[in-house]
């Protein structure tokens, strides 16, 4: 009985509303890549560059390193316990394992430094941003399957940061 009453009222809503115009909805989410901004902004830019450069020394001894370790390992030698060069071998993957350790420390590091100033200006950008478009929530790109280009705020954030400088 109850559903008598209510079909005809859910009916008669649904063709009243059928006529109404309504505005077209703003969308009150966006989305940007976070490290396309950092990156991809002039001040990223040069800030990757001078953490390349400064640690590009300690990258190329870390390539002769591998280098020597892939020699060593081919030598039919480092089968034979008497010659010493399995020890040798082990010694020189530990010191590897080492130098890449503490080279990925110092460039994490540098990095935190470097970019957090720049991460700062990104974060007042878009806080202006969200404010001035009336949005409710900006999420991180990445992780999502798909995602309507329309809600993609990375290159306005990016060129935002760039005049801000």
């Amino acid at each position: 009985m109850k559903l008598r009453l209510v079909l005809p009222l859910a009916l008669g809503l649904a063709t009243l509303c059928a006529g109404c115009q309504f505005g077209e909805a703003k969308p009150t989410m966006a989305v940007m890549n976070t490290r396309d901004v950092i990156t991809k902004c002039d001040s990223g830019m040069k800030a990757a560059e001078e953490v390349r450069s400064k640690f590009a020394s300690r990258q190329e001894a870390l390539k002769k390193q591998e280098a020597a370790l892939a020699k060593l390992k081919a030598d039919p030698a480092v089968s034979d316990p008497k010659s010493g060069k399995r020890a040798e071998l082990e010694a020189l993957a530990r010191q590897y394992v080492a130098d890449s350790q503490a080279l990925r420390k110092d460039i994490g590091e540098e990095e935190t430094i470097k970019f957090k100033p720049i991460v700062d200006r990104i974060n007042k950008v878009l806080a202006d941003y969200v404010k001035e478009h009336g949005l409710l929530s900006v999420q991180d790109k990445n992780g999502f399957t798909y995602i309507d280009p329309s809600i993609d705020i990375t290159d306005s954030i990016t060129k935002r940061v760039d005049t801000m400088q």
